[in-house]
């Protein structure tokens, strides 16, 4: 507790102060590393440490992590508060030779990084390297993260279960890691004891991951004697063993899902019986973290009643990340699913701690990142709900994923030139700074960053940093608008997003505030109203960052040139984020052009989609001419995607001969009303799965064309269909593998080809093609397999146009359907709207049971035909409402039954113009895209009447 102390006046630039510890530097303990901080700060400023003596006090008066400097006087809320306060004494001392008055508290209560360790070779010059673990630690206080989790064994057999490589259970002699002697396995846990120790001296909590108990399935395994009977004893008596020997573990997380090598049915009794008991009985606190995604049915509750601290993570933006707030609306499984439910009964704390996983093993593996606006965005969501925190993987995070040999840097082995680092972890002291230093405190002056590339960068530092912040915004958009997996087996820093059927059909990751090519073009087409990001402005958005990044990068070179180490190590990597903005930025509206074209018909949509297409494999040989020989040909961070830039260019030399196929196509035969793909029957894609898409189940299939097998009978209600049972067979196609489908495959081998004129139905005998048609003239063209073709005139009746096959022996590879009533095509390209005054007070609480009114101030109405309100709880597996008012008077009632005191509510407002376009509220590119309101009990009595409908002339749909 604070003592009341004197004042003490500190005399500007001449402070005198005495240290409370003197000696030498040593890692005794949190404060102990504050104060060696400090006094290697008064030494730099030749500043005295005997005539005014430095107080150090705890406070219970101050959070846990909190400090305050108050004249001389440094006090903290525990060990770890008071480090932040001495580090922030040695910050003000290095800037202005004194101390000023200063408080902080966390606005984030756990601010975590995870490592994972995947690669003998590669984690050979580090792992056991003391001095490694020292400097890391040390960062990672100056930067005020609290937490660091080492996860073992994560999809694959390397050191997976971990236990045998660093303990012997003396109940299972046999049990042994292959080829590990026996002091290498006392090495591996005391360099465990001295991580988890180390941690702790630098006032981080160490977290022991444990992702498998077992290796998976179709996996070798790397321990011998441990039969699936013997897993659950044996990891009971290991993890014990485990945590004795290592004092410094504050908590151990664990993967419970399939993907732990323990089958569906036995992980409940598995995780209950053997290891949640182990927690319980080691003899200390250790917390529980739970991974949640996954979980068998009653484990939760086992974790719940298992008496140990319970912290419940799930995935912020699936395994990569986006943009700097959980989606509205994402794949359940990988958001926060319903985790932010609240005791229903009372304002209780939840009985267990949720915090967030940022998972950037996906999509940030490599290349540099650091935009403050980001960040600054981010932090006010971690803690929503009464979320705790957050836990993130960093670059690198996961190299050499499943333990390939070899070794490699960040650079290739002839790039020696631009290694400006000792451990590979400091390329990344900008992601470090601001991720730790903002999510303490997002108040953070700008000096905090800017100063420091100053004293890296020099007369240069401020285009370094420009060219930072832009070229950083390029790959959490990308995640947004484009993410073909959620899973980590898509790389977007060297993926190209697949071919670009894929890429054109692939949805949104952020698919509540951004729509998808389809989505677009049907809107168009139809005359329906969004305010939804379009292709054209997700383009213009990406071409503007390339741009702000291009500039500042050759401002800075003209001052640094290529002396300097630093910024040979910095550049390319702007540089390559430049070239994948301009690349993405031409995909975008290739894709957008290319739906147009499926849709319509229109030729000039199609021969835009070959001029961006174009464009962008020529950006993506801009890529590959400058990474190759800079970066290592054979990076590895994950499952899938392994390889380098250039391994990825067929993908595109692919996509411009399939397009220059349609084209000629388009040229011969003319706008095409309707077109039927003859060949093997194929699998319906199942919307809205992410792996079931039709360039992936349907890839044999001409896209824009209906698939027709020999047994696709017409039936009411149908496209087209065959009439009678006549005899017909079908040479098909293969299917192209998914890896390749998706741009994954170094080299590949299978890309489709040939969709339309390489399958075919043959038959005998002049039977009927029936498709669904408007009364009138068409023109119908029947493709032939060898290139042929043969035209007919045929009049459409009752709504079918039937089309007779030819007399004799027949093959088939295709049916277009020309002409016809001429058909209305809705506006493309709407005319720009000027955003119009748009003023809405958030509440601050909403109480359980009770109508809730929100009200949006529009002005002017001219240009609005409507606002919506967008509702539901804090829940991803809720369902969204809508409510539509005129925009003269946008007022809504939420009923009181639809305010729940389990979950909070969420909310956000779309307004709607004259051009089919609109806006939202709050505005995604500026703030998170919606409001979270919280809901409290009362404790009187609810009033009668809570049922009423949503209101302000708004109908819920």
């Amino acid at each position: 507790m604070g003592l009341n102390l004197p004042h003490f006046v500190i005399r500007p630039l001449a402070l005198l102060a005495a240290l409370a510890a003197a000696g030498p530097a040593r890692a005794g303990g949190p404060a102990e590393f504050g104060l060696s901080e400090l006094r290697a700060a008064m030494e730099q400023r030749g500043l005295s440490r005997q005539r005014l003596p430095i107080l150090t006090e705890y406070s219970m008066v101050l959070p846990h992590d909190g400090f305050s400097i108050l004249g001389n006087i440094i006090r903290g809320g525990s060990q770890r508060g008071l480090m932040y306060g001495l580090l922030e004494a040695a910050a003000q001392i290095r800037r202005q030779g004194r101390l000023s008055q200063a408080k902080g508290e966390p606005a984030t209560p756990i601010r975590g990084i995870r490592w994972f360790v995947h690669n003998a070779e590669l984690e050979a010059g580090w792992y056991h390297d003391r001095e490694h673990w020292q400097a890391f630690f040390q960062m990672l206080a100056r930067n005020r993260f609290n937490r660091f989790t080492l996860v073992f064994a994560h999809q694959t057999a390397y050191l997976a279960p971990p236990y045998p490589f660093w303990v012997r259970v003396p109940e299972f002699p046999e049990v042994r890691a292959k080829g590990l002697s026996d002091e290498e396995r006392e090495r591996n846990l005391a360099t465990l004891r001295s991580i988890a120790q180390t941690a702790a001296d630098y006032g981080v909590d160490f977290v022991l991951g444990i992702w498998e108990h077992d290796v998976q399935r179709g996996m070798e395994p790397s321990v011998e004697g441990l039969p699936p009977d013997n897993i659950g004893p044996y990891s009971y008596a290991a993890l014990k063993m485990v945590l004795a020997a290592c004092p410094g573990i504050r908590g151990v997380q664990m993967r419970t899902n399939s993907e732990s090598g323990i089958p569906a049915a036995r992980q409940t009794a598995f995780y209950r019986d053997w290891v949640f008991r182990a927690l319980r009985e080691c003899g200390r606190l250790v917390h529980l973290d739970l991974r949640g995604w996954l979980m068998q049915e009653g484990l939760f509750q086992a974790a719940l009643e298992a008496q140990v601290p319970l912290r419940l993570s799930s995935k912020y933006w699936a395994e990569h990340l986006g943009r700097p707030y959980p989606p509205a609306e994402t794949w359940p499984n990988y958001s926060f699913l319903d985790f932010l439910e609240k005791p229903g009964v009372s304002d209780r704390d939840r009985a267990w701690q949720f915090y967030w996983e940022l998972w950037g093993l996906g999509s940030h593996r490599l290349l540099l990142w650091g935009d403050p606006d980001y960040v600054r965005r981010a932090v006010p969501t971690f803690t929503m709900s009464g979320a705790a925190g957050f836990e993130m993987d960093p670059p690198l995070a996961q190299k050499g994923f499943g333990n390939r040999p070899g070794q490699w840097g960040v650079f290739d082995a002839s790039q020696k030139k631009r290694v400006f680092w000792k451990w590979e972890w400091e390329r990344y002291w900008l992601f470090y700074l601001l991720w730790g230093r903002l999510s303490y405190n997002p108040g953070e002056p700008e000096q905090l960053w800017t100063g420091e590339f100053e004293r890296r960068f020099g007369a240069a530092g401020a285009d370094v940093l420009r060219a930072t912040r832009s070229a950083s915004k390029v790959l959490n958009e990308i995640v947004a608008v484009h993410l073909a997996d959620p899973n980590m087996y898509i790389w977007p820093e060297v993926n190209p997003g697949g071919l670009l059927d894929s890429y054109q059909e692939v949805r949104p990751s952020d698919w509540r505030m951004v729509a998808s090519f389809e989505e677009n073009t049907t809107n168009r087409l139809q005359g329906r109203t969004s305010a939804k990001q379009r292709a054209v402005e997700t383009a213009a958005r990406l071409h503007e960052w390339a741009l702000e990044t291009e500039q500042a990068v050759e401002g800075a070179q003209r001052v640094l040139g290529d002396a300097h180490r630093e910024w040979l190590g910095t550049k390319p990597d702007l540089q390559a984020l430049a070239l994948l903005a301009r690349f993405h930025g031409r995909r975008q509206m290739a894709a957008d052009h290319l739906a147009w074209f499926e849709a319509t018909g229109d030729g000039t949509a199609l021969y835009a989609a070959r001029r961006e297409a174009g464009g962008a494999l020529r950006t993506w040989q801009e890529l590959v001419e400058l990474t190759t020989g800079l970066y290592p040909a054979e990076m590895a961070f994950g499952p899938d995607d392994v390889g380098h830039w250039k391994d990825r260019l067929p993908y595109l030399e692919h996509d411009m001969k399939l397009l220059e196929e349609r084209v000629a196509r388009f040229e011969k035969y003319g706008p095409v009303r309707s077109g039927f793909d003859f060949g093997g029957a194929v699998q319906e894609p199942k919307s809205p799965g992410y792996r079931q898409t039709r360039s992936v189940v349907a890839n044999n299939v001409e896209p824009g064309f209906q698939a027709v097998a020999p047994e696709t009978a017409w039936r009411e209600g149908a496209q087209a269909g065959w009439l009678g049972q006549e005899p017909r067979e079908a040479v098909a196609l293969p299917l192209s593998p998914y890896r390749e489908v998706r741009g994954v495959a170094s080299e590949p081998g299978r890309l489709p080809r040939h969709a339309l004129m390489g399958d075919f139905i043959a038959g005998a005998g002049p039977q009927v093609f029936r498709v669904k048609a408007e009364d009138g003239a068409y023109r119908v063209v029947l493709l032939k397999p060898d290139g042929t073709d043969e035209t007919r005139t045929l009049a459409a009746s009752g709504g079918v146009l039937d089309v007779a096959m030819p007399d004799g022996a027949w093959r088939i590879s295709g049916v277009l359907v020309q002409g016809g009533p001429e058909r209305r095509v809705g506006e493309r390209w709407p005319r720009p709207v000027a955003r119009p005054g748009l003023d809405h007070a958030a509440p601050k609480a909403a109480t359980a049971g009770k109508a809730l009114t929100l009200a949006l101030r529009v002005w002017p109405v001219s240009e609005v035909t409507a606002v919506r309100l967008h509702y539901r709880p804090l829940n991803q597996l809720a369902a969204w409402k809508t409510a539509e008012a005129p925009p003269q008077r946008a007022v809504f009632t939420i009923p009181g039954a639809e305010v729940d005191a389990r979950w909070d509510l969420q909310y956000y407002f779309e307004v709607l113009n004259s051009q089919g376009t609109g806006w939202f509220v709050p505005d995604p590119q500026m703030a998170t895209p919606y409001h979270v309101v919280a809901v409290t009990v009362d404790t009187a009595p609810l009033p009668e009447g809570n049922g009423e409908k949503a209101g302000g002339g708004g109908q819920v749909r």
